[in-house]
């Protein structure tokens, strides 16, 4: 997969550079630095994205490591390497949205926008759906009506109330059984900060730093919540 991801990533760059105007071995200044577009840059780049944007156990602090051998539960590896990368696909979509490139003729571009707005608006899509879909498979095969789900939310522990339940419903008895599906799925803590970034940028916000602040505050709340 991260081999798959790499060379879409290359293959992205690449297509959004030459559609801009700009062929190999052409140089171009981004951020203040001359740049030659070349195989190895293509290359450094697609890898960057992969490194930061992909789940890697290699990246998991010592920290988090050694909470495992605690009391608590062992699931936490998988938690905080989706905070890490969300985080990252965030600030790497923003950056590509608002990222100018100078030619040697002086034109500014943006070339990257299109992949920023795919990068954050397939990103939202994904941590939205998966618990939603998860949820309509499990209503449908068990036969669970909108007010039987929502009569489960009632009764439901306390700590669950605002979770994405999976419900189950016993076809014999027509008693009912629910998953916390939330605790279990690690992208439910980016889910409101991650809105909320969608929302600033569909509102025409181009100040990325304040945004990256707003949705690192907000991801630090929701690991909260989930450690608790």
């Amino acid at each position: 997969w991260k081999i798959y991801s790499w060379a879409v990533e290359k293959n992205r760059i690449e297509s959004s550079l030459l559609k801009a105007g700009i062929k190999k071995s052409d140089y171009f200044t981004r951020n203040g630095k001359q740049f030659k577009l070349t195989d190895e840059f293509l290359e450094e780049e697609a890898a960057d994205i992969v490194r930061n944007n992909i789940p890697n156990y290699d990246y998991v602090s010592d920290f988090v490591q050694a909470t495992r051998k605690l009391p608590l539960g062992n699931f936490v590896s998988f938690p905080a390497e989706i905070a890490r990368t969300g985080v990252n696909i965030v600030r790497r979509a923003l950056r590509e949205i608002n990222e100018t490139i100078t030619l040697p003729d002086g034109t500014v571009i943006t070339p990257f926008k299109g992949i920023g707005y795919t990068r954050l608006f397939g990103f939202t899509t994904t941590v939205a759906a998966v618990p939603l879909g998860t949820a309509a498979a499990f209503q449908a095969l068990y036969d669970v009506t909108d007010e039987e789900r929502e009569a489960i939310r009632r009764f439901a522990a306390q700590w669950s109330k605002n979770s994405t339940l999976l419900p189950i419903k016993d076809k014999e008895t027509g008693d009912f059984k629910y998953i916390d599906f939330s605790h279990a799925n690690a992208y439910d803590t980016l889910l409101r900060p991650l809105q909320t970034v969608v929302n600033s940028v569909q509102d025409g916000n181009q100040d990325n730093d304040g945004m990256m602040d707003d949705f690192a505050k907000g991801v630090i709340t929701s690991m909260k919540e989930f450690a608790s």
